[in-house]
């Protein structure tokens, strides 16, 4: 039988689910949503993370925001606490709005999201009672 690996998760003041994770060797802190289809790395970051585009930009729809453009990345490295989950690509989008709204909420500001693309890719199943990611 495979052994689960599980990663901390922390709830914020706004009680959303953040992990620590590594983006191409870079510390990032990224939101868990399983309502966002895609994950995704704020744009001013793409250079902080190596990220490195691909295709063409498209619109993209937010929740909180209307359309706005967004690219996607080539596959990364990323590491999920301590455990590389392989690689993954993201959207680079605007996450101004976001992290507006955390810090106008008491929480701190964030460098991605992780949705429902990786969550479903990977299989991975959330424990909030032990506030952990399982693997």
């Amino acid at each position: 039988m495979k052994r689960s690996l599980s990663v901390s998760l922390r709830f914020t003041k706004t009680k959303h689910l953040l992990c620590r994770a590594r983006v191409n060797g870079h510390n990032a802190t990224l939101l868990i949503d399983t309502g966002a289809s895609t994950s995704c790395i704020h744009c001013d970051l793409k250079e902080q993370f190596q990220l490195q585009t691909k295709g063409e930009p498209f619109d993209a729809a937010g929740a909180s925001e209307g359309k706005m453009t967004a690219s996607m990345t080539k596959k990364c490295e990323l590491y999920l606490g301590r455990y590389k989950v392989g690689k993954h690509a993201f959207a680079l989008l605007d996450l101004n709005h976001i992290n507006q709204t955390l810090q106008s909420q008491g929480a701190k500001p964030i460098e991605g999201i992780l949705g429902s693309d990786f969550l479903i890719k990977k299989k991975i199943v959330i424990d909030y009672g032990k506030k952990t990611l399982i693997l």
